[in-house]
């Protein structure tokens, strides 16, 4: 039976613009160095471009420039032998023949008087707060050494732990009121939701009316506070950041593919997933789906003594008294003969199979005689003007790419229940397919399952345990084609290999005389 598959989004909703030319620069001096500068950033930009270290705090490369906190200061002349003033480097624009020096002693000092003021209201409890260890404000304090205030005033009382919803807690009293967050939500989602409240002394962030926060892009405004006034309440007191091994990876949860880090508690448990930079994907930002997804990579073993109910290790046969554990190369003799018997086997991959898995799939299904398909259910209602397509197949275009077309869960459902064998390749793939659907065939289909998960269904044959996609390496390509990579970040449970290596084999098994 045959039915249309669902069509992938033909472009996304904010495309990569076509390159343009390389803009016109201009020189100008950074302490001591002629460098170009485009004219179009400001001199802070420049100094970064340049690997010159000047602070900030309000200033954030995907946000408009306010010059609120004043702490980019830079001592700054408009040619060879010119006066000098003290500037801030992120209002102020590049000009010809500009003389910048970032290290001078005005410019300390002008940082130190700025730190004084940010550090009078600021609590003492960088020992119980989750920024600690990436805060700017300690290492900027350490840096231009200003560890003592002159005031006596005792500190504003401010209201901690408020929150701002289901994503995000509030601590007011370390705020800085440097106004990243209002600006995300003005300038990013272009759906404003905080503003900065109250006069002088009294002004906090607050949302409009005290409403709670929504939609599905909240958590980067913690990734911007540069202080630990902004957290999330899913990561709140899990870890400590010195603690956790961050890797590059690409997030699945949509066709997008933002590029990502996954932050793993001593290199064993996933406690976050954050945005990485990259200008033709999705900028400094990533969606909160992405975000939180971790229930997919941390699957809890199967109670003692059991086989099903977690996650899926080494590999696994039904024998008579039900599912059993094998060796590996038992269970691919059996896949095998169980493959070869059938005339015309049901071959179904995941789209998240990685371009390595999904060639590895190829060579085994030319050599079964087959062409194999993969599962595309229909797109969500998680699309937006911002980043998520609303597409769950995080590999389809590179899938499409290699010539596997996709196939509607409800069409590979029918296909299943009158195939002789069927081998489901993927992560996610019985979730995708539906396990309650899965359960109701009969024992009639021979099934085989590649998968992250244990499921004892009826019509199960053989199943192997294979690693989520933050247990490897490969590559995805998105829905605009560009290439988002895998590494990585945690280790696959002993006895799960990696899929590419499995498939393969497979092959070799298939290839090999039937047992007799």
């Amino acid at each position: 039976m045959s039915q249309t598959p669902n069509p992938a989004p033909s472009s996304s909703p904010n495309p990569a613009p076509a390159p343009a030319a390389k803009p016109a620069t201009i020189k100008i001096q950074v302490d001591g160095r002629e460098v170009e500068a485009d004219p179009k950033q400001p001199l802070i930009r420049a100094c970064h471009d340049q690997g010159v270290d000047v602070p900030m705090y309000c200033y954030h490369p995907g946000l408009s420039p306010v010059g609120s906190c004043r702490i980019c200061q830079v001592e700054v002349a408009a040619g060879p032998g010119q006066p000098s003033r003290v500037v801030a480097a992120c209002r102020t624009p590049v000009s010809p023949g500009m003389v910048v020096q970032t290290d001078t002693p005005k410019a300390h000092e002008t940082r130190r008087e700025c730190l004084e003021f940010l550090l009078k209201n600021h609590p003492l409890d960088c020992p119980i707060c989750d920024k600690a260890g990436e805060c700017d404000l300690q290492d900027y304090s350490f840096n231009e050494g200003q560890g003592k205030g002159r005031s006596s005033e005792p500190r504003r009382k401010l209201e901690k732990r408020k929150s701002l919803g289901d994503v995000i807690v509030l601590d007011e009293e370390r705020c800085i009121l440097c106004s990243r967050c209002v600006r995300f939500f003005q300038e990013v989602t272009h759906k404003p939701q905080l503003t900065v409240s109250g006069l002088g002394s009294r002004s906090t962030i607050a949302t409009f009316a005290d409403k709670p926060l929504s939609g599905n892009y909240q958590g980067n405004i913690a990734d911007i506070c540069p202080v630990g006034a902004l957290t999330l309440k899913p990561f709140r007191f899990q870890a400590r950041v010195w603690n956790l091994s961050k890797t590059l990876s690409t997030c699945a949860e949509c066709s997008r593919g933002c590029s990502i880090t996954v932050e793993a508690l001593r290199g064993k448990e996933v406690k976050r997933f954050r945005p990485r930079y990259n200008p033709q994907v999705n900028q400094h930002w990533m969606c909160d789906v992405g975000r939180f997804a971790y229930a997919p990579v941390t699957q809890p073993l199967p109670p003692e003594g059991s086989i099903v109910g977690g996650r899926l290790i080494g590999a696994t046969i039904r024998g008579y008294n039900g599912l059993e554990r094998v060796e590996l190369e038992s269970a691919l003799a059996e896949i095998a003969d169980l493959l070869r018997a059938s005339s015309k086997p049901l071959v179904l991959l995941s789209p998240f199979v990685t371009q390595e898995e999904a060639r590895a799939a190829l060579e085994l299904c030319a050599s079964l005689g087959v062409a194999p398909r993969f599962v595309s259910p229909a797109p969500n209602n998680l699309k937006d003007d911002l980043l998520h397509t609303g597409d769950p197949c995080p590999n389809r275009r590179g899938l499409s790419d290699l010539g596997i077309a996709p196939i509607e869960p409800a069409a590979a459902l029918t296909e299943l229940a009158s195939a002789s064998a069927a081998l489901l390749v993927g992560e996610r793939v019985q979730a995708l397919l539906g396990v309650a659907e899965l359960a109701k065939l009969t024992t009639a289909a021979r099934l085989v399952v590649l998968d992250v998960v244990a499921h004892d269904l009826a019509a199960l044959d053989a199943a192997l345990g294979v690693p989520t996609h933050v247990e490897k390496s490969g590559q995805w390509i998105n829905v605009d084609g560009h290439v988002g990579v895998l590494n990585v970040a945690v280790p696959a449970p002993a006895g799960v290999a990696p899929l590419d290596r499995t498939l393969r084999e497979l092959l070799e098994h298939c290839r090999a005389p039937a047992a007799r």
